[in-house]
């Protein structure tokens, strides 16, 4: 087998890999945006959501105005505790106006790339 054969099958897996990188971010970022941009528009809503333990996890999720840690687990949900809106409305704005830039990089490259050639 020759050795160039080789290397050009190891770079179209490192440039599959890349790719396939690529998408699970942009996917994951627009489904934070989708999300975070739907909150205001919601009466209940899951702000955030991390996993603590297997089987476990901790959201802070907003009803009407208020926003509450709530943890999770094999079939049951607990409430913890109320968390003061100070604390997690700077949080969203920070996150709206990083969902913004993004969606406007995006946008612009899907406007360079609809660009016909010169």
């Amino acid at each position: 087998m020759p050795a160039g054969f080789v290397g050009t099958y190891l770079m179209a897996l490192v440039v599959i890999a890349l790719l396939l990188f690529g998408l699970y971010t942009l996917v994951r970022a627009l489904g934070r945006g989708r999300v975070i941009a739907g909150a205001d528009r919601r009466l209940v809503s899951v702000i955030e959501s991390t996993f603590v333990a297997q089987n476990t996890t901790l959201h802070v999720v907003k009803i009407g105005e208020k926003f509450y840690a709530v943890g999770g687990g094999s079939g049951h949900l607990s409430l913890l505790c109320e968390v003061p809106a100070e604390e997690v409305t700077p949080w969203l704005e920070s996150q709206r106006k990083l969902f913004a830039a993004q969606t406007q990089s995006l946008s612009g490259f899907m406007k360079y790339l609809r660009r016909p050639p010169q």
